[in-house]
């Protein structure tokens, strides 16, 4: 008979971490468009990606160059990950699957570390992500799809992220989306203080292209915004100028480069628009960049005589060299990126080994206590003393005939087949484990506690064991 076979509690399957989506390396600008998820529809997409069997966390990562599902579930497949995304972004699983990439445990962790730390954006070791990252980790919270697990995954994956930027040269150069646009814009003007700017949108893009557009000596900034109080406050910080968003258009014939970031869900500059006020520019050259996804400015504009447009894809071209210098950082990051992974994966390991190793030294202790009683029933003629040091005699015994089998479970359960040898232990004792024996406090994301550990997962069983 196994050695648990009495522990007759709810079985609770191994839960895996995954990840899938898709990015500007598996998709164009048009499927990202479609995939695309606005911070106000986020939290019912996560209840909708939820809310299937085998689903206890779910997080968004929808950005302008990405769109990804992160889920802690017991069914990591490849099918049951991309029909949550499907789901979630209701969209056609058979409209994106070509486009979808799957990661699953360490390969899943290893990704987000990555992705956390720039490596995998079209502006190699660009910062704005991190930020996005917590953004998505609030969303989640406040949600309720982001708990224990996904909580302390993103906390990995931003310490990460901080100690690639701390440790190498990966973000040095053009790092963000901020800083191409400007670098395009000096590229075709030169200096930019003769150049009239519109920058359409007052959001955080907006604000970092506002600081280095100013810091590179544009002194002629005009922001529009729908909410005119935030495009005034924006304007202002830079000696520029707030015009109301309904009177955006009258500006474009005066602007030399526009720049469009805004969260509109649609085009808000037409090729029509600009036909007209190119003929009141007397055929003076412009300069857009659109930075928004779904896109702000009509790509039949960058089909038009005297136009230049660069939309996110666009961008890459003029990437290439400084991506290039960047790059050869990129072997130095990916071994923080491992170290930091593969601690997670100890974590995550350890969180399901506690209960199993717990379960099976008590019912260790369990069958020696039994035997100690029959034992002690049999044989009447021991003193006080000697019963005491039988009973020391059998636990030492029975500890160190555990101790070697746990440690190496301890070990087989970090490794990339992790979650098939603890089922193979679990099978092996007969363990079955009640739901939620070892759910500790969730961990919170804090930007002053990234990759802080909480108190050993291992400690009590340490302590029994020893």
């Amino acid at each position: 008979m196994p050695l648990l076979a009495a522990a007759g509690c709810a079985r609770e399957d191994t839960l895996e971490v995954s990840v899938v989506g898709l990015s500007h390396k598996t998709a164009d600008l048009s499927v990202r468009d479609r995939a695309s998820i606005s911070v106000p529809e986020v939290a019912a997409r996560l209840t909708e990606a939820a809310d299937s069997p085998g689903i206890a966390e779910a997080l968004l990562l929808s950005t302008c160059n990405r769109s990804e599902l992160y889920l802690v579930s017991n069914n990591g497949s490849r099918m049951a990950a991309e029909d949550a995304f499907a789901r979630a972004h209701r969209l056609p699983l058979e409209e994106v699957r070509g486009h979808l990439y799957v990661h699953r445990n360490l390969d899943a962790v290893r990704h987000f570390c990555a992705v956390a730390a720039g490596i995998d954006s079209m502006v190699v070791g660009e910062h704005e992500i991190m930020a996005q990252i917590k953004q998505a980790v609030g969303l989640g919270k406040r949600a309720g799809t982001v708990k224990t697990t996904l909580g302390r995954l993103a906390n990995k994956a931003l310490a990460a992220g901080k100690r690639v930027r701390t440790e190498t040269k990966l973000g040095e150069g053009f790092v963000s989306v901020a800083s191409v646009a400007v670098g395009l814009a000096e590229e075709v003007f030169g200096d930019l203080a003769n150049a009239r700017l519109l920058l359409l949108g007052a959001g955080q893009n907006s604000e970092l292209i506002a600081e280095r557009l100013h810091a590179a000596g544009a002194r002629s900034i005009i922001v529009s915004n729908r909410n005119y109080e935030r495009a005034r406050d924006l304007a202002s910080r830079f000696d520029g100028q707030a015009v109301r968003f309904d009177d955006f258009p009258s500006e474009l014939a005066k602007a030399d480069i526009v720049i469009a970031s805004t969260h509109a869900p649609h085009a808000v500059i037409t090729a029509e628009q600009v036909r007209a006020v190119l003929r009141d520019r007397q055929r003076q050259p412009m300069f857009v960049i659109d930075l928004s996804v779904p896109r702000n400015v009509d790509p039949e504009v960058g089909q038009i005589h005297g136009v230049r447009l660069y939309d996110l894809d666009g961008l890459n071209q003029f990437l290439r060299t400084t991506r290039e210098q960047r790059t050869s950082e990129v072997p130095r990051a990916q071994e923080i990126i491992e170290r930091e992974a593969r601690e997670f994966l100890v974590w995550m390991r350890s969180r399901e080994i506690v209960p199993i190793t717990l379960t099976i030294l008590d019912a260790a202790e369990a069958l020696r206590a039994e035997e100690m009683q029959a034992f002690l029933a049999e044989t009447t003629n021991l003193t006080t003393r000697q019963e005491r040091a039988v009973e020391r005699l059998t636990r030492r015994l029975v500890h160190r005939l555990l101790r070697v089998p746990l440690d190496q479970l301890r070990e087989l359960a970090c490794t990339p087949e992790g979650a098939h040898n603890v089922e193979v232990v679990k099978s092996l004792f007969g363990v079955e484990v009640a739901a939620g024996a070892a759910d500790p406090v969730e961990v919170e994301v804090d930007g002053d506690d990234l990759g802080e550990d909480d108190s050993e997962a291992t400690d009590e069983t340490s302590a029994k064991a020893g």
